[in-house]
């Protein structure tokens, strides 16, 4: 038992602090290398995974608490998110650990090319997630798939879409390679994805939200030939996301916007991928996973794009004739830093941008987030009433302001700050980026929840009050 932090004239009472989860032994309950996972028709009575990203230890728990079947994460090396916070090894032990608790699944990307001088810390590599007991690496180079066979023997195999797999035959090669599992091209249409399903059986996987790479299957130079930063080295720069004018030789100053018609078309400027709605659709073509990209992204953007699936999957395995997509999930797609989004390839014959590009394609950002709730007292005391909580804030937060509460059940709490405090005990009327505050909510948050908010400048904020 530990003191509660006084919050303003509440009298003193004590707290019992939410236990973590304990640390258990990895345990496999994948197959082998060479028995298939399961039958095609076994395929079409599984619900799909859902998978989600996991750029960080933290990450991880957010994705597995807003309801994410299973993440996949890199390690230090050999994944193409250099730039990511990424896991080292004790924190891909914690995350192995933490998946199978809940009877989840880790998958850990090594995806990279890799070089000729990087093929003996690639073998290590592969023992360590062996010895961990990840549920399967997400891999795109033969060779590493060969090396993963002879030396880690025990580890499942998943393709990752950058292998470029368009058709049956390219997935049944990859099957007898020893792959379980194939993440497939962004390129096909959907009947190509239908087809592909009847004529394989090992499980297959298709990205649904997120950002899209202008380039075949995520194969770009340009990062490399603009910043040195090669993307095929996790160290992509996205100059196809910068704003680009043409310039004639002799007409310096004179700049002119990359446009498209129905003549030609240009690499630039692609939207993001949102098949939410086409969620019948894909689970009636029987697919195995559906994958969320983002692990450079934030943990608003995690926690709400999420749940949002989830709670798309749960409704259409429970009822496929009448599913719909909620306005809810609309508004939490909404009201993430997004750009405006696509249907891809997949379903590109509905769209009138045929492919998800756009001359502009501006960021879109209606919300922030406002901070993670750390730790929820649980008060026992007669004269207490709601729940103390400690919040970590992300962004500026003002006395008055409204801040939204993110449930992974789907409902979403507003809340208007009228007090908080400080460690110190002291009432604030700011809050700034990165600090801890101590408020009193009448509803009971969770641990790791996330908190959004408007985003405004300056004293603006205070103009949003609670409905």
């Amino acid at each position: 038992m530990e003191s509660c932090p006084s919050f303003h004239s509440r009298p003193h009472c004590t707290i019992d602090r939410p236990k973590m989860l304990p640390r258990l032994k990895h345990f496999r309950r994948r197959p082998l290398y060479g028995q298939k996972s399961m039958t095609m028709e076994s395929t079409r009575k599984r619900k799909p995974e859902l998978l989600a990203p996991g750029g960080s230890l933290e990450k991880c728990n957010i994705a597995f608490l807003y309801g994410a079947d299973a993440v996949y994460a890199g390690g230090k090396n050999f994944s193409l998110r250099a730039f990511a916070t990424n896991l080292d090894e004790e924190d891909l032990q914690r995350a192995s650990a933490l998946a199978h608790s809940l009877g989840k699944r880790l998958y850990v990307t090594v995806n990279v090319y890799p070089r000729q001088h990087e093929l003996k810390n690639l073998v290590k590599h592969l023992k360590t997630l062996e010895d961990i007991g990840v549920d399967a690496i997400i891999v795109s180079d033969p060779g590493t798939i060969l090396l993963a066979r002879k030396h880690a023997p025990s580890l499942s195999i998943h393709l990752s879409t950058q292998a470029n797999t368009t058709n049956s035959m390219s997935v049944r090669f990859w099957e007898e390679q020893g792959a379980q599992r194939v993440n497939l091209a962004r390129e096909l249409a959907f009947e190509e994805i239908k087809l592909i399903r009847q004529h394989s059986s090992v499980e297959l996987e298709t990205f649904v939200h997120g950002a899209m790479c202008v380039s075949y299957s995520g194969r770009c130079l340009l990062s490399a030939a603009v910043s040195a930063r090669s993307a095929n080295r996790g160290e992509c720069s996205q100059p196809c996301r910068w704003s680009y004018r043409l310039v004639e030789e002799k007409r310096p100053g004179q700049y002119f916007p990359i446009l498209e018609d129905s003549m030609g078309t240009y690499i630039f400027n692609s939207k993001d991928l949102c098949l939410l709605e086409e969620m019948g659709n894909l689970m009636a073509a029987g697919l195995d996973s559906f994958k969320i990209e983002g692990r450079m992204k934030g943990a608003l953007y995690l926690a709400a794009v999420t749940r949002a699936y989830r709670q798309a999957i749960d409704c259409c395995w429970e009822n496929p004739e009448a599913f719909a997509p909620s306005p809810e999930w609309i508004t939490d797609l909404n009201q993430i830093s997004h750009r405006p989004y696509s249907k891809g390839f997949t379903f590109s014959h509905n769209e009138v941008d045929s492919g998800g590009v756009d001359s502009e394609t501006p960021i879109i950002k209606t919300h922030t987030l406002a901070g993670i709730v750390r730790q929820v007292f649980t008060v026992h005391c007669a004269e207490s009433s709601g729940f103390p909580i400690l919040l970590e804030t992300r962004s500026r937060l003002f006395k008055g302001q409204v801040i939204e509460f993110l449930f992974p059940d789907g409902d979403t709490i507003p809340f208007q700050l009228d007090e908080f405090q400080d460690g110190e005990k002291n009432f604030l009327q700011v809050a700034h980026p990165n600090t801890k505050i101590y408020f009193t909510t009448p509803f009971r948050p969770v641990e790791l929840q996330v908190v959004r908010t408007l985003l405004f400048e300056g004293d603006e904020a205070l103009r949003h009050k609670a409905p």
